[in-house]
């Protein structure tokens, strides 16, 4: 008697290459100061039969460099799906929580902020090559939404400091703050 052969297994990215987009979307999730920080942190799931959920996460900069970083999840269970959620959650503010929103918006964002950057030769972060379809096509069955990208239409790229730059910086010119995009950082005591 001749054993049957079983289908071999689809990789993570394969999976969600061929077989995300038959997943039904579920929720979306999108931190409520995107438009205060010009940091999307985006969250897009699908829902499996057997109750888990395949999961993107999309960190999206609508301020000129678009689509940062992005992975995919596959088959993961709710209580890694609370867990995620949780996580993303900021510890240096409570502004920045997650909300559930309409599909339409985050794809809206992250599609619109990558056309913004591109027009300034920025690519997409490269595993969007397969969690671009954990979304859905970009076509005109999407709604469009109006949103505003870089700041009155220009590119603005944020260089983030770190505290060894801001002493660098208290060190050269004393207790004169560092003010970018509205962050103050004043000197720290010693």
């Amino acid at each position: 008697m001749t054993k049957k052969k079983q289908p071999p297994q689809l990789s993570r990215v394969n999976y969600i290459k061929t077989k995300a987009r038959t997943l039904p979307l579920y929720k979306c999730y999108l931190n409520t100061n995107w438009q205060v920080t010009g940091i999307s942190d985006i969250i897009v799931s699908r829902k499996h039969t057997n109750g888990n959920y395949t999961i993107g996460q999309y960190r999206v900069d609508t301020l000129g460099i678009g689509l940062q970083n992005t992975v995919g999840r596959f088959n993961q269970t709710e209580e890694f799906f609370t867990e995620l959620k949780e996580d993303f959650k900021s510890d240096e503010t409570e502004d920045n929580i997650y909300m559930e929103v309409d599909y339409a918006l985050v794809h809206n964002i992250i599609y619109g902020a990558i056309a913004f950057a591109e027009e300034r030769s920025f690519k997409p972060h490269k595993e969007f090559s397969y969690t671009k379809y954990i979304l859905e096509e970009d076509d005109e069955n999407i709604e469009l939404i109006d949103i505003e990208f870089g700041v009155d239409g220009q590119h603005q790229i944020i260089k983030y400091v770190t505290q060894e730059e801001v002493d660098q910086h208290h060190k050269k010119f004393g207790d004169a703050p560092i003010v970018i995009k509205g962050h103050r950082f004043d000197r720290k005591e010693d």
